[in-house]
């Protein structure tokens, strides 16, 4: 009878001990000063990782905002250099055929560049949404917010090739900024742009630092008075004393082409590419 009682009682203290015991070994060893410092310091490490994470969130969506800001800027920037050179086109327009100023509609289509050719270092290739694949054409221009950087030259569903205003294959006409009846011809030279007959009457003021301006792109895209490149230089023309010959810089750099637009004709608005 006693062994039994004396078993029964055992049994009753490691159960009691089995469910207090736990609970106040718990207690006792976080009373431990150096495992409560690390517990405070984990937990503080934890608390500044969480707010870390969510500071990196929230810098996420800021800079995707900015890169959203950036290309939106970029295209009004575009736009107003466009609606420039179509105010000047009707200007000339409306003195020759005396007709009312009317602004032609062109839609602009954004594009960014996926890769530089690695053997032709004045060829890039560029990106887009595939639904403007079917109204691209060769020649269409490729322009920045400074102005214009090439032309299209091949063309895919979702893709596109355009070479630089600095390649040796372009060439085009062009006219002095504020001086529309100063005329001359750009050509690209590998890295700049060689400036050729312009006549020596328009070098006065001095032309240096000023804008050269498109007179026209293609035969199929004409898209007039597209800021090029600044003038840099003239020197005499050996072969005719009344011409000048000199160096403009492109407007832009290839390594700040961050958004790029094509600009496409007016009927493409028609068709309601935009809403």
């Amino acid at each position: 009878m006693l062994k039994r009682n004396l078993f029964i009682l055992s049994f009753a203290l490691l159960a009691a001990a089995a469910f207090f015991l736990p609970g106040a070994v718990s207690e006792w060893f976080w009373r431990i000063s150096y495992v409560r410092d690390a517990r405070i310091a984990v937990d503080t490490e934890l608390d500044r990782i969480a707010r870390t994470l969510s500071i990196l969130g929230d810098l996420r969506q800021v800079g995707e905002r900015n890169i959203a800001l950036e290309e939106e800027n970029a295209r009004l920037r575009l736009q107003l250099i466009m609606n420039d050179g179509i105010k000047r086109e009707n200007e000339e327009l409306s003195k020759l055929l005396k007709i009312k100023d009317t602004y032609s509609r062109y839609a602009i289509i954004p594009a960014r560049i996926l890769s530089y050719s690695a053997v032709n270092p004045n060829r890039i290739t560029i990106h887009y949404d595939e639904q403007y694949a079917k109204h691209l054409a060769q020649n269409a221009p490729a322009v920045s917010s400074m102005g214009l950087v090439g032309l299209v030259k091949s063309f895919g569903r979702n893709h596109a090739e355009v070479e630089l205003i600095t390649s040796r294959n372009f060439s085009l006409p062009a006219v002095l900024e504020s001086r529309e009846e100063c005329t001359a011809i750009l050509r690209g030279n590998g890295q700049t742009l060689s400036i050729q007959f312009l006549e020596k009457v328009c070098n006065t003021p001095p032309a240096t630092g000023m804008k050269m301006l498109s007179a026209n792109l293609s035969e199929n895209y004409s898209l007039p008075y597209i800021p090029i490149g600044i003038i840099g230089a003239l020197t005499d023309d050996e072969t005719n004393i009344l011409f000048y010959k000199g160096e403009a810089l492109p407007l832009f750099k290839k390594g700040k082409l961050n958004h790029l637009f094509i600009i496409a004709g007016g009927s493409f608005v028609d068709e309601k590419l935009f809403p």
